[in-house]
């Protein structure tokens, strides 16, 4: 254990040995709603013997998965779990500032190497399922709505799983993504469990916002508060706080499929399925009132461009952005895409529940500094 950061090596995730974490000197994690997590340590480098003492390290060359875990309180927050794709060293002339880093990304590449070319049929979901078990990830996907069939035509591969994957998600109004949880173990290493989810984010009710099933509370599933403008004796808890609101985005998708059963003209009518994270919030349909419409083409029929409709509406509806910067340290926490956040101190307009898109991490040996991007699809109501 150095600074706050966990690491560990290898398929069985065995902790670095005491003094190559001696000379570790940075990690870095950067996070992301629905790209590959990526990662960087850095490792102060010495000769020993005429040779570099970090980078002839076995735990530390091409391909071997590296595990980057912190503890918060009485349990881990795994930040990455993932092979080395990279690996770089500089070295200065009597040593003092060399240094040895290696980078990686989690293990999604694993699923960028090889190019398939395969036929599917039924849902796109049953496949996504398959593949992702295949590549020995526990599996969280929703269900997809289009059923593929030989007569009507097949979901066809050509590209990586991961591409595929990633594509399917994005059509169906999906994020893809992987997390992992991490415990030390009995032996003294870490116990890590990897799920690769293909499901939306944050969760909302199948069917979409006009179902009949419940809707899901979208309540913050942290227990942290991100505190901004707000009395000392509340501590503030973020040392900045930029917030962006753009109402130049569609709020329509019209369109019209050949429904590939009657042979016909079908028409669609597209809308952002996802509900509020504000309760009682504005949406964007209703500050942007003027009409702002996106035209998509499909070669599917019209089940398809509605799910496609659907997603981009969706997208286009998380029209306030944000970032952060904090500690953890300050905020007494550790935060991860995909999780939803109370802040606190913006007025009635802007404080509220906000989604976390984004973190970079940087740990070393003075703190553990995170740079959040946050956003959200509806503001308050106006004073």
């Amino acid at each position: 254990m150095g600074f706050g950061a966990i690491i560990a090596s290898g398929e069985s995730n065995g902790l670095l040995a005491e003094d190559i974490m001696g000379c570790l000197t940075e990690v870095r994690v950067e996070q992301f709603l629905d790209q590959p997590t990526r990662f960087a340590l850095r490792f102060q480098e010495d000769l020993q013997d005429g040779e570099p003492r970090i980078a002839q390290s076995a735990e530390l060359q091409a391909e071997q998965i590296i595990t980057i875990a912190v503890a918060v309180g009485d349990r881990l927050v795994c930040l990455a779990r993932g092979p080395i794709t990279e690996r770089r060293s500089s070295m200065t002339v009597g040593g003092p500032g060399s240094f040895y880093e290696v980078r990686g990304t989690d293990r999604r590449i694993e699923m960028s190497r090889v190019c398939r070319q395969r036929c599917w049929e039924g849902r796109a979901s049953e496949a996504v399922a398959a593949i992702l078990s295949d590549h020995g990830f526990e599996v969280d996907v929703q269900e997809t709505t289009r059923v593929y069939e030989e007569s009507t035509g097949t979901l066809n591969q050509r590209a990586t799983d991961h591409d595929f994957v990633q594509n399917l998600a994005r059509q169906n109004n999906l994020a893809f993504w992987i997390s992992c949880a991490a415990q030390l173990g009995l032996t003294g290493n870490l116990e890590v469990e990897e799920t690769a989810h293909f499901t939306s984010s944050p969760p909302r009710p199948a069917g979409g916002v006009g179902s009949a099933l419940p809707s899901l509370p979208l309540v913050p599933d942290t227990a942290v508060v991100m505190r901004v403008n707000v009395v000392k004796e509340q501590c503030p808890n973020v040392t900045a706080f930029d917030l962006s609101v753009n109402a130049e985005r569609p709020t329509r998708s019209p369109g019209t499929a050949i429904d590939d059963r009657a042979v016909a003209p079908q028409s669609i009518a597209a809308a952002d399925t996802q509900p509020a994270v504000v309760d009682g919030g504005r949406s964007l349909s209703s500050i942007a009132t003027a009409e702002r419409s996106i035209c998509l083409a499909t070669a599917g029929n019209q089940e398809e461009l509605q799910v496609r409709s659907d997603a981009a509406l969706t997208e286009a509806g998380w029209f306030a952005t944000a970032t952060a910067a904090t500690t953890a340290h300050m905020l007494r926490g550790v935060l991860q895409p995909h999780q939803v956040i109370q802040v606190e101190g913006l007025g009635r307009t802007d404080s509220g529940a906000y989604q976390i898109t984004a973190v970079t991490h940087v740990i070393n040996a003075a703190d553990h500094s995170q740079d959040i991007q946050l956003r959200r699809n509806a503001i308050g109501q106006a004073p």
